[in-house]
């Protein structure tokens, strides 16, 4: 889930929760008026519920609140973001149980009891001696080596298995970082649903949505995203 695959959702995400109001309701928004999504009831409903139906379900609040279809978006982006989630997060210990038996296999690496640092230097050192010489060579005394005992002994058999261990890792942490990325977008997508049931409990307060792509020196694109809300209850003429 890089950049650009963010900025699809978010559009999608917006476009969809305004296609979902009627076309009274997305008239105000564009304007930036405010409405009421469910003014035919009259029983009140609790806004703290609300709120967290919507922190475990996005779009479970707005429809506790009688106003289900601009929390449809949120759902349905919800269900890709955690099946997102759960694909990268399977692909990671999948990669990462391949690397280490790659890493025994063709290194004759012990993998028992190493952690993550380990498994990071081997990949970019040919052999325990090298990385040991390196570091002796530039830290002198300050050094951190690794003891010579078998247990601590890599030797890869050639470059292009090197190389292929290599890439196994490196598609690891990229899953991995997909991953957080996931959990990062439904914690925003529960903030977006919690925003939205607290519009809705103060009679549908108006806001304007603005969003815009730029250049980024590091990743080549980035994304803007500015919401403005005003609390203020709409008065019907």
């Amino acid at each position: 889930m890089n950049k650009s695959h963010i900025i699809t959702l978010v559009f999608f995400l917006i476009a969809g929760f305004v296609l979902a109001q009627s076309p009274a309701q997305r008239e105000r928004i564009f304007r930036g008026g405010s409405f009421s999504e469910d003014e035919t009831s009259a029983k009140p409903k609790s806004i703290w519920k609300a709120v967290g139906f919507s922190l475990l379900i996005p779009g479970a609040g707005e429809m506790y609140l009688g106003a289900g279809k601009s929390g449809i978006p949120l759902t349905v982006a919800d269900g890709f973001i955690l099946s997102s989630g759960a694909y990268f997060a399977i692909k990671r210990n999948w990669l990462s149980s391949e690397y280490k038996t790659f890493a025994a296999k063709y290194a004759c690496v012990s993998i028992d009891g190493k952690n993550d640092d380990f498994f990071r230097t081997i990949g970019l050192y040919p052999d325990r001696y090298t990385y040991n010489y390196i570091q002796r060579l530039y830290d002198r005394d300050e050094a951190i080596t690794y003891p010579e005992t078998p247990e601590w002994n890599w030797v890869w058999r050639d470059e292009d298995t090197q190389v292929r261990y290599y890439d196994l890792r490196t598609d690891s942490e990229r899953a991995w970082r997909n991953f957080k990325i996931a959990l990062g977008a439904a914690a925003v997508n529960r903030l977006i649903s919690v925003i939205n049931v607290i519009r809705l409990s103060r009679g549908g307060a108006g806001w304007n949505i603005s969003a815009c792509a730029y250049p980024d020196k590091a990743d080549g694109l980035g994304v803007s995203v500015e919401l403005k809300l005003n609390f203020d209850t709409f008065k019907q003429e």
